[in-house]
């Protein structure tokens, strides 16, 4: 259905038909007014392509292939397949409870038909409908319909945002939504011209809260740019948690906030960024992702410039020797492919290649920050010399060890000759 015939189909049933519910009260346009729900039959709306539930995927989509067109029947069940993935864990209980009691939270549509909050309860009553056989003992009428406020207009794209924002993001639900699209939700608003305040309203947060999350889709941009994967923003999933850490770290070091000493320049912090990047790649998280750019002394591989420099050759070393298709050729081989998926191939293959060297690089430099916190307890870091050396297999040792045995020797020289003269 157009949009025409659907504007007026919407104003017959504001002009014709009696308000299943009356009294709302909803902020539109600056000033709380009060609205009327309606029930509307399914086939006079369209699903919102750039929900908040489903942002990310959609952009994905749109960045390799076309824009999505809700119109389309080919671009509808794409939407409500996004729709229905975005949150499988809890589908089952809200399709019984629709089945048993109906709708019982009403929505938000424009006057032209474009849903605005409710997509995934409108898209789970289309599905029953069509799956009707499905439920023999139940009468399904009710899921032909969908209430929802009727807005008197159609607002302008950035009211939309607001209106989707404030009524999805903005209450408890959003602790449903994939984490990564409260911040391309920031950014999009941001875009637009909305203000740090006036999103942190939207969302009910501090703008605090709001100028922290753009600054980590700053990054994960960067992340993506890094990578030649713009705008595929399926490629942030499961790494949140490094990229929050990641920010605060690097915020400490542009900053000079931070208790590292040596003299470190914009060149490093950057060199950091890019070390960091391959970690989140591969997958890493947690404490070990956190030793390599935590700005503590004793537990950040950078707060030490001969342990960070010693670490960042390697890692130059161990990535360079892995040799990948560059992105342009892959996406000539695969012209039809789903690139979320394709990339996540590359991502897994990448890091079956260089995981064991990224972590013994990073074991190496852990060893390190740990022997010198111990500097001061010589024992201890004797008795660990000690069981390292007795640890070797003699059958393994060649002449090309012969270099490090004698250094070993030399240094074990000089701490007997300095004992000596104590």
């Amino acid at each position: 259905m157009n949009k025409d015939l659907r504007i007026k189909k919407l104003k017959e049933i504001v002009d014709k038909q009696t308000p299943y519910m009356t009294g709302i009260r909803i902020r539109y346009k600056g000033e709380i007014r009060e609205f009327n729900a309606y029930q509307i039959p399914l086939e006079f709306l369209i699903y919102n392509k750039y929900n908040g539930r489903i942002g990310s995927v959609v952009k994905s989509f749109e960045k390799q292939h076309r824009p999505l067109n809700p119109e389309d029947p080919e671009d509808i069940k794409r939407i409500e397949d996004y729709l229905y993935a975005s949150k499988p864990g809890r589908n089952d209980i809200t399709l019984k409870n629709l089945v048993e009691n109906g709708q019982q939270q009403y929505g938000i549509v424009t006057n032209d038909g474009v849903i605005i909050d409710g997509n995934r309860r409108a898209c789970l009553l289309n599905r029953i409908y069509r799956d009707r056989k499905k439920w023999p003992n139940h009468n399904l009428d009710h899921c032909q319909y969908f209430i929802a406020v009727i807005l008197p207009d159609t607002p302008e794209p950035k009211e939309i945002m607001r209106l989707e924002t404030t009524y999805q993001m903005g209450a408890d639900e959003k602790l449903d939504y994939n984490p990564i699209e409260k911040y391309l939700k920031c950014k999009d608003l941001c875009e637009v011209g909305y203000s740090e305040s006036d999103i942190a309203d939207m969302m009910n947060e501090k703008e605090s809260t709001i100028k922290e999350w753009l600054e980590i889709m700053k990054l994960m941009d960067s992340y993506l740019e890094y990578l030649e994967y713009d705008g595929i923003y399926t490629r942030l999933e499961k790494r949140e948690g490094q990229f929050v850490d990641l920010n605060d770290y690097l915020k400490a070091y542009e900053k000079g906030t931070s208790k590292v000493e040596w003299g470190y320049k914009d060149s490093d912090i950057s060199d950091l960024k890019a070390v960091c990047f391959d970690y989140i790649r591969a997958q890493y998280e947690g404490k070990e992702f956190r030793t390599i750019a935590k700005p503590s002394k004793k537990d950040g591989i950078f707060c030490d410039e001969a342990i960070w420099k010693a670490f960042l050759n390697e890692h130059i070393k161990n990535i360079e020797s892995i040799k990948e298709e560059p992105i342009d050729q892959l996406y000539k081989d695969h012209p039809d492919a789903d690139l979320s998926i394709l990339l996540e191939n590359r991502d897994d293959y990448w890091t079956s290649k260089v995981k064991g060297m990224l972590q013994g690089n990073l074991n190496i430099s852990v060893r390190k920050l740990e022997d010198k916190k111990d500097a001061n307890q010589p024992q201890e870091l004797l008795r660990k010399a000690k069981n390292a050396l007795e640890a070797i297999n003699p059958d393994a040792l060649d002449k090309g060890n012969m270099s490090l045995i004698k250094e070993i020797s030399s240094i074990i020289w000089d701490f007997k000759k300095l004992i000596e003269k104590k």
